[in-house]
């Protein structure tokens, strides 16, 4: 089974970083009428500069100053570069073609993982919940005590796989959204027992604390 995913991020870490949302739609041409519908309301908006089709990528820049972009815009420095000395941001919205065809009807809940500092798919691959779990927190422990305590935000991020659709962490320059891909209708699939968690953590996370 396939499924198209449908990221509307800021770029890199702007304001509203936290904020990244992710749809799974069945078919291109759905996901694709998705993002036209928010882009032409887009288009209404004084605010919006520039939209850029890419790809599969969608960019469009927000400012509050839209007469200086037009008049110096690219006359005097590129876009990007004019991005970066002024009150503007960038938000993008990326179809993520999901090839779950492996994908056993008997298994637990898949992750989409998006980097939100590099604005791409983390990782090429679907984690299941423990993997996602186990990896993101070996990630973090790298660093742990190098910038801040990592404890309570890998506490919320594990917290959140078993129990919601999205999960978040934000820790230092390690900043990552995780999707739970919908699991087929009518399958017989299921989701690791909420004592796995606890089980995890006090094995994994405790000798942090």
């Amino acid at each position: 089974m396939q499924y198209y995913a449908v990221i509307h991020a800021v770029c890199g870490l702007f304001e509203g970083y936290s904020d990244t949302t992710c749809e799974f739609y069945p078919d291109k041409e759905t996901a694709l009428k998705h993002i036209k519908q928010h882009v032409d309301t887009y288009r209404e908006d004084e605010m919006c500069v520039r939209i850029e089709h890419d790809g599969d990528s969608t960019y469009v820049t927000l400012s509050p100053d839209s007469d200086d972009y037009k008049a110096c815009v690219p006359e005097d420095m590129d876009h990007d570069d004019w991005v970066s000395e002024n009150d503007a941001s960038v938000e993008v919205f990326r179809i993520i073609e999901l090839d779950m065809s492996n994908r056993s009807g008997s298994t637990e809940s898949c992750w989409l993982t998006w980097d939100q500092q590099d604005t791409t798919q983390a990782w090429d691959y679907y984690p299941l919940c423990m993997s996602l779990v186990a990896r993101v927190s070996s990630d973090v422990m790298e660093n742990a005590g190098k910038y801040s305590d990592p404890l309570y935000q890998l506490t919320e991020f594990i917290s959140a796989v078993y129990y919601r659709k999205h999960a978040f962490i934000d820790v230092d320059d390690y900043v990552m959204h995780a999707f739970r891909i919908p699991k087929p209708k009518g399958s017989d699939s299921y989701d690791s027992p909420k004592d796995d968690l606890k089980e995890w953590m006090d094995t994994n996370v405790n000798f942090i604390s």
